[in-house]
């Protein structure tokens, strides 16, 4: 007789190294998320999350099924913990999610009893349900599960609607202790839905896959019941869609109802640069409390976009910054460096364009997630370090801990890696200075001002620690394996590729260190934009009594 399930524990990992730490936590939607929905249906639904839990294994094993939410970099992570799960409590039913078991459902199947791919709003309930009840449930569409030395991936299913439910974050283990009432959420990022999906699909991107190539919006009422929730912990909201305009008419409906309701909120979106060419859009997103959009520019070689399948040029994305900015919305650019089209110049041009116009800078090394040679992959698999990691050892692992989207992990074309990996580290060198960093107090608005000011420094602490990775072997790694493959220019001997016998697997990753108090010392950074933002009301304050009076 199959024992019934109350407790559920989901386990979620960091990536050892690279990780934005501007704050205590930042935690991912999708878990507290999942978390709710469980809670709703009566299970017991706890989130250890590493960083802010006691991740104890003792604690993490107390429970009736262990749901792990997997991303590459933490695969390592998952794979000693679910080896002591077997070892330890090999009843407990174990179930791996998130964007390594939608895209590589393979690599956790062995690991786990079930693997839910994509997105787990019904399967997994539907999965527990039958579990507790001692049904078999490996007929489930959805999942996928290992056979007989196989892995066998069941019928897709079909994308549910968006809930109306919002995450909850309380159930986080240790979440009350990060601080006191209600306060606690001022030291965690609060993230936002309104939709999920995109209904476009760059090659380099995988949200077409974890969202089964559909798009779907979410009620304004309860976008809206979540703002006011939260607004009163934490005023800041990033939105956590993949592409925030992707219904103009559901976005305008939303936007015009914050406008009108001044709940007294601030934002953060993702969105395409054809933004920058409506003005009447941009408008409107500045009244209902928009405050920066973080633009997906990617490259400034056309024919990089080209591959990348954008649908846009440079030239496009430059103006739609530039016009952004002219409504006083800050902007993040987004980059991904290392196609096909990238030579050793690629760094000093992203550089020179970031420091031209004032935009903050999320920088990616690209990585081709599509491994069906028949799409026309931009990063073809003899490319990849990982084929020839496996070619030399079936069971190599260690790779995973770099796919960080931070680390070179394939031959580019028309440089070394280890060129390529030294250009992401002087780029970021380069903008974020402590004199850039600290221009950002005389910006013309205060969330441009105080926000800028975190996410650079945050940004130049994870770079250090990057580097500091990167330093103790990596980049080492790098050059005794790029040996012999390039030519004097740094063009790759693609012919020589095929004659590797192998390649031996990277040095192992050591932890990052914490930053302990690095929050604080943010925030003594942003004191004099969040004084001159008291100034600026007060001032206004002043004005409008003067005003009164004069009626008067």
């Amino acid at each position: 007789m199959a024992s019934p399930i109350r407790r559920v524990h989901f386990i979620e990992f960091n990536a050892k190294v690279g990780t934005l730490q501007m704050y205590p936590v930042f935690p991912k939607y999708g878990t507290p998320l999942l978390a709710a929905l469980l809670k709703g249906r009566g299970y017991d639904a706890r989130i250890f999350l590493e960083g802010v839990s006691d991740m104890a294994f003792e604690k993490l094993a107390d429970c009736d099924a262990a749901c792990f939410p997997v991303f590459a970099p933490a695969l390592n992570k998952v794979r000693e913990c679910a080896a002591r799960f077997r070892a330890a409590r090999p009843k407990t039913p174990l179930i791996a999610g998130g964007p390594q078991a939608c895209l590589f459902p393979e690599t956790v199947a062995g690991l786990c009893d079930f693997v839910v791919r994509c997105e787990g709003d019904e399967a997994l309930p539907e999965l527990l349900d039958r579990l507790g009840r001692g049904e078999d449930a490996h007929a489930l569409p959805g999942i996928s599960y290992r056979r007989n030395g196989a892995t066998v991936h069941n019928p897709d299913r079909p994308p549910p609607a968006v809930p109306d439910l919002g995450p909850d974050f309380a159930l986080i283990e240790g979440f009350d202790r990060l601080g006191r009432g209600p306060a606690r959420m001022r030291r965690v990022v609060n993230t936002l839905q309104t939709s999920r999906g995109c209904r476009f699909k760059c090659k380099f991107c995988p949200t077409a896959k974890l969202f089964g190539g559909s798009y779907r919006t979410r009620s304004i009422d309860a976008v809206v019941a979540d703002i006011r929730a939260r607004r009163r912990h934490n005023p800041f909201f990033f939105v956590v869609d993949n592409s925030f305009l992707g219904d103009r008419a559901h976005a305008v409906k939303l936007l015009d109802r914050l406008a009108r309701e001044r709940l007294g909120a601030a934002f953060i979106v993702f969105e395409r640069h054809e933004i920058g060419f409506d003005d009447e859009m941009l408008a409107l997103l500045a009244r209902a409390g928009v405050r920066c959009i973080i633009v997906g520019m990617e490259s400034l070689e056309d024919s990089n976009l080209q591959a990348y399948d954008k649908r846009q040029t440079s030239a496009q994305a430059i103006r739609a910054v530039e016009n952004i900015r002219r409504h006083g919305m800050h902007v993040i650019g987004t980059f991904v460096i290392g196609a096909d089209g990238d030579t050793k110049t690629a760094g000093d041009r992203i550089a020179a364009f970031v420091e031209a116009t004032g935009i903050s800078l999320n920088l990616f090394i690209v990585h081709d997630l599509e491994e069906d040679e028949s799409k026309g992959l931009f990063i073809p698999l003899a490319r990849r370090f990982q084929t020839h990691y496996l070619r030399a050892d079936a069971n190599a692992t260690a790779h995973y801990d770099y796919m960080t989207g931070s680390f070179v992990t394939y031959f580019p074309k028309r440089m070394k890696p280890s060129t390529l990996q030294a250009m992401v580290f002087d780029v970021y060198d380069r903008v974020y200075t402590h004199g850039r960093i600290l221009r950002r107090l005389w910006a013309r608005n205060t969330f441009t001002s105080v926000f800028g000011i975190a996410h650079g420094y945050g940004i130049k602490r994870m770079n250090a620690s990057l580097r500091e990775t990167a330093g103790a072997g990596y980049l080492d790694h790098l050059r005794r394996i790029e040996d012999g493959l390039y030519d004097a220019d740094e063009n790759l001997i693609e012919s020589r590729l095929a004659e590797l016998p192998g390649l031996p697997s990277p040095p192992p990753l050591e932890e990052s260190a914490p930053l302990r108090g690095y929050d604080r010392r943010i925030a003594l950074l942003v004191l004099p934009g969040l004084a001159r933002r008291g100034l600026v009301g007060l001032g206004q304050q002043v004005r409008r009594a003067l005003g009164r009076a004069e009626a008067v």
